[in-house]
């Protein structure tokens, strides 16, 4: 094994064994919380192991970059390219690299603090302004750790982790899935997307557990509401590319149905079926199987916890689409997205890990090497409609979350935030779906798009209903029904 492959593994060891020691040592800390009566006697048995845990992660990160540079692949790249790695650069990477790490683990242990040391006084705003600073520092490092390596990379970025007889690689299956068929290929947008569910189930399960003191009252929920999720997903992009008049899943063809790998998600129709999904499994265990841990458990306040967050989840997956080269919009001026970073625009001049041919005003069509010569030029790249919808999916949740639920206060009605999410995520697609591209366009999906604006104002107008109308008594059918309908079950069972 020669020098960089070697100075690689102890990278990557050290990355993943500081991450993990991390967690489990919060993990562990959370459990014996009982057994500590201050903040500072936390600190005093575990320090060393954060400490350590920490420095791992920080010069497996520099190990890694290290590799990479010295990597023979990476030099006869950049002298084929006729690139020169400039010194400024390099700083960029050994600085920025590891003040990210620190700057994440900061983050993630003061947002430890702030939801989990509850027994414990500590000052929570301070952990407050702890976890704003450091995440923010923790993404301008980042970017800024990015810039340093932008210039270096091979492009269109790799979109899968390679595990195999070749080691343990990051991969561009477009490019070389090929050489690598040896082995199990992971693609970074199923990390994405399932790493954006399971962050919605951790921040929903301790949103419940500070309303009902129990843990995991929608585990079960998730992991049946986000399968099928996926299957609606895939259901939706079958439906919509056979709407094209494509025979790929026709005929003889209806086993690629099941060919997730080969891609294929339509998000709309997995967040459609995920939720009816969902909802209809706390309906069974709450009324049909009366379940006695959600004897209190109130379907709308759920609601309104959990549909803002999927567009967190949503926001996370789009990132995966980035890897994937698709969701892009027509060619645009590169100078109006300057602010993006260069590894960003440096990877928008692909569609599916490929340059699309583009058509002169001759009339000639060029492609490959020519297209993205004249794309450079001509300071041309594909709309990223990706980051756009990443951008909405965000800004989405936080109107949702806290410019409707939080500051309406008394006159939210419950359950009016799926409204909200449909009426929301349904603008967002009708907006950018006729800027996609011929290839990713579906002209049902648009449509639909009307569709859930205008279910999600109806559901808003019935939350509102439910709130002054039929819980306020002033109708004459409802006027000797009680308001807490569950009490009265409950007394009846009793």
């Amino acid at each position: 094994m020669i020098a960089h492959e070697i100075i690689y593994y102890i990278g990557l060891v050290l990355l993943l064994g500081g991450i993990i020691a991390n967690f489990v040592f919060l993990y562990l800390i959370k459990k014996k919380e009982k057994n500590y009566s201050s903040l500072k006697n936390i600190l005093k048995k575990n320090w060393i192991k954060l400490m350590v845990s920490t420095i791992a992660f920080t010069l497996g990160l520099v190990f890694l970059n290290l590799a990479f540079y010295i990597d023979p692949y990476t030099s006869s790249f950049l002298e084929e390219a006729n690139i020169t790695i400039k010194n400024y650069h390099q700083a960029m990477v050994y600085i920025f690299g590891p003040l990210f790490t620190l700057a994440l683990t900061t983050f993630i242990y003061s947002l430890f603090v702030k939801l989990y040391i509850e027994k414990i006084e500590v000052n929570q705003k301070i952990f407050s302004y702890s976890v704003g600073i450091s995440l923010a520092l923790t993404i301008v490092f980042f970017f800024l750790w990015g810039e340093g390596n932008a210039p270096y990379l091979e492009y269109p970025l790799a979109n899968a982790i390679y595990f195999g007889a070749q080691g343990i690689k990051l991969i561009n299956v477009y490019e070389y899935g090929k050489l690598y068929q040896d082995g199990l290929s992971i693609y970074l947008y199923a990390i994405f997307i399932l790493f954006g569910a399971c962050l919605v189930l951790y921040v929903c399960d301790y949103k419940l557990y500070k309303i009902y003191g129990s843990h995991d009252l929608i585990t079960n929920t998730f992991l049946i509401g986000f399968p099928f999720g996926i299957i609606g997903a895939r259901l939706w992009y079958v439906v919509l590319d056979i709407s094209t008049g494509s025979d790929y899943f026709l005929g003889s063809n209806w086993t690629n149905i099941f060919n997730f790998r080969d891609g294929g998600l339509g998000i709309m129709g997995g967040a459609i079926l995920g939720i009816i999904a969902g909802v209809s499994q706390v309906l069974i265990v709450k009324y049909a199987m009366k379940s006695p841990r959600y004897k209190h458990f109130n379907m709308l306040t759920a609601i309104d916890i959990i549909i803002p967050c999927i567009l967190f989840a949503q926001a996370i997956g789009r990132i995966g689409n980035f890897f994937n080269n698709e969701v892009y919009g027509g060619l645009v001026d590169i100078s109006s997205w300057e602010f993006l970073p260069t590894w960003i625009k440096n990877n928008m001049y692909f569609q599916h890990g490929e340059i699309l041919s583009y058509k002169l005003d001759s009339g000639m069509v060029i492609s490959g090497s020519e297209a993205l010569n004249y794309y450079l030029e001509n300071g041309k790249f594909y709309m990223p409609l990706f980051f756009i919808e990443f951008l909405s999916n965000l800004v989405g949740y936080f109107i949702l979350e806290y410019g409707i639920r939080k500051l309406l206060g008394k006159y939210h009605a419950e359950g009016s935030l799926l409204g909200g999410y449909l009426i929301w995520y349904g603008i967002t697609r009708a907006i950018l779906e006729p800027l996609r591209t011929s290839a990713d366009y579906y002209g049902t999906s648009e449509i639909t798009s009307y569709v859930m604006i205008s279910g999600g104002a109806l559901i808003v107008i019935l939350a509102y209903i439910n709130k002054y109308v039929i819980k306020t008594k002033r109708l004459l059918w409802y006027k000797n029904l009680p308001i807490n309908l569950d009490e009265t079950k409950e007394k009846r069972n009793d």
